[in-house]
């Protein structure tokens, strides 16, 4: 496992701004997008969601380019190597049971109706949906908020705490308070995985791992009627 930064760095005023881009918004949008439009999703609000999240991350990637100047290192964006698609595959394929298997063992469930109706979206739309989870969710929380928080509370144990609490309250107006808890239990291992790897890569092919077995694997295997 990585070491801690050794001491605390300042928060700069773009790191600032930064974090409220990371963490903030996407959170606040979506209380307000459920307080305008109620929780019931439609594939518009789907389609518009979308697009604001690249947005968001579009926005994130110039402060650091622009703003902090920093390297794409500094977010955990490094080099491919041979096990780097691999390692995402697998990390992906092991954390889905074992999420799993604790959501069940805690009596915890997802949201049906939620994952019936993203499964019900367009083939093209559902693909959007995975990558664009897979590379905002991870760029933001693990690979931005995570380090950036990481060298001003001078412990990434403590950023990452903070990133999985806000990761998990953003998914509230999409999931609810009742099937809450699998989207902890899913953000604390894939944090724990990016504690362990500080690859932003691995992590992303891990996320769209996890969110393909549910928005494109088993709608398919359904569709072939094989069973799920």
């Amino acid at each position: 496992m990585t070491e801690a930064p050794a001491s605390r760095q300042p928060l700069a005023a773009a790191t600032l701004w930064g974090l409220l881009l990371a963490l903030v918004v996407p959170t606040g949008l979506g209380f307000v997008t459920a307080l305008a439009y109620g929780t019931t999703l439609t594939p518009a609000l789907v389609t518009w969601g979308i697009a604001v999240h690249w947005a968001n991350l579009l926005a994130v990637i110039a402060v650091v380019i622009l703003a902090e100047r920093q390297r794409p290192a500094s977010i955990g964006l490094q080099p491919l190597r041979w096990w780097t698609l691999p390692l995402g595959l697998v990390a992906g394929f092991i954390i889905l049971p074992i999420a799993g298997f604790l959501a069940n063992a805690l009596g915890a469930s997802a949201d049906a109706r939620f994952a019936a109706f993203l499964q019900s979206l367009p083939f093209a739309t559902r693909l959007l949906l995975v990558l664009t989870a897979g590379i905002f969710e991870e760029t933001l929380f693990r690979g931005y908020a995570l380090e950036r928080l990481a060298s001003w509370l001078g412990n990434r144990w403590s950023a990452g705490a903070v990133t999985v609490a806000l990761f998990t309250l953003a998914h509230i107006p999409a999931v609810g308070l009742a099937h809450l808890l699998p989207v902890l239990i899913v953000s604390v291992l894939i944090t724990l995985l990016y504690l362990w790897r500080r690859d932003l890569v691995v992590n992303i092919v891990a996320h769209v791992t996890i969110d393909g077995v549910g928005l494109l694997l088993i709608p398919f295997l359904r569709h072939h009627g094989a069973p799920t």
